[in-house]
């Protein structure tokens, strides 16, 4: 309510300021000291062919409150947006780091993995049942570990997609 009161008073110092700029004979403007209520409209000060006059505008007191609530509002609206904004891409950022770590991670390890196969391929002379087994189970870690990498890499992606 405080806030009305404050429009109140431009309201009143916009028709003071009209009663003195208007000569006596065109004074047709009466003061009041009671409050005005929200139905109320803003009067204005016109220029009416070199003629000065106070008219009454289409905009109401509780228009004006509206439009102040709506500026306050989006004000808030736009400030918190900024803080999620930035903790957010910050956090996208920490995770894009995170991820990449695993990715190269796990290249190291494919290709561990890969001298390990290629290790067995030379060395398979008389134990190749045995050695055959331990390939078959190495690809199936290599093609998971492939699965994986694919997975984190379009992962990575979709989060360097959002951060920008």
């Amino acid at each position: 309510m405080r806030s009305f009161s404050k429009i109140s008073a431009v309201v009143s110092t916009t028709a003071l300021i009209a009663a003195l700029v208007l000569p006596a004979s065109a004074m047709a403007v009466e003061l009041s000291s009671s409050s005005p209520s929200y139905g109320d409209k803003v009067s204005l000060i016109h220029n009416d062919y070199g003629k000065t006059v106070v008219i009454k505008s289409d905009i109401s007191i509780d228009e004006l409150q509206k439009m102040r609530d709506t500026l306050k509002d989006q004000s808030q609206q736009i400030e918190e947006l900024k803080r999620s904004g930035g903790s957010s891409s910050s956090s996208s950022g920490r995770e894009l780091d995170e991820l990449k770590n695993k990715v190269k991670e796990q290249d190291r390890e494919l290709e561990t993995l890969g001298r390990q196969v290629e290790d067995l391929k030379r060395n398979s002379g008389s134990s190749s049942n045995s050695n055959s087994s331990e390939i078959s189970n190495l690809k199936q870690k290599v093609n998971d570990q492939d699965r994986a990498m694919d997975q984190l890499k379009r992962t990575v992606e979709d989060l360097s997609r959002k951060v920008k």
